[in-house]
């Protein structure tokens, strides 16, 4: 027999922080793309969940984020690492059911190093 010693609310930028540091540690994503109120938010606070909609249920949560990922990665794969490492990360650390994960991909990141080695290609083959 459990008892119970009061309620548990976890906060949406909790939950949304949780996502987003998830979020980052997939391999192909930039940042997570946030407005110009979200981007001075994250870097007032230093939040790591601007930018991430955290929509909360009866006893589950799901998420909206627009990330920016880097030239040359395999996007759907990407997007799917991102739905999946919030999903495990989101429910082991809350113990809410994660219902939905949409990831919209809102830009595409070219470092100075793809960039110089497009510039090469295109002089060595024009």
């Amino acid at each position: 027999m459990e008892e119970k010693y009061g309620n548990l609310k976890i906060d949406n930028e909790v939950l949304g922080a949780i996502a987003g540091i998830a979020a980052k540690k997939v391999p192909g994503v930039h940042r997570i793309f946030t407005s110009l109120v979200g981007g001075l938010a994250q870097i007032i606070r230093k939040t790591p969940d601007a930018g991430i909609k955290v929509i909360v249920g009866e006893n589950e949560v799901s998420f909206e984020l627009r990330v920016i990922v880097d030239y040359g990665v395999n996007i759907p794969e990407v997007t799917y690492q991102i739905q999946k490492t919030i999903k495990e990360e989101v429910e082991k650390m809350s113990g809410l059911k994660v219902s939905n994960v949409d990831v919209v991909i809102h830009g595409v990141h070219l470092s100075r190093q793809d960039l110089q080695k497009e510039e090469a290609e295109k002089n060595k083959n024009g």
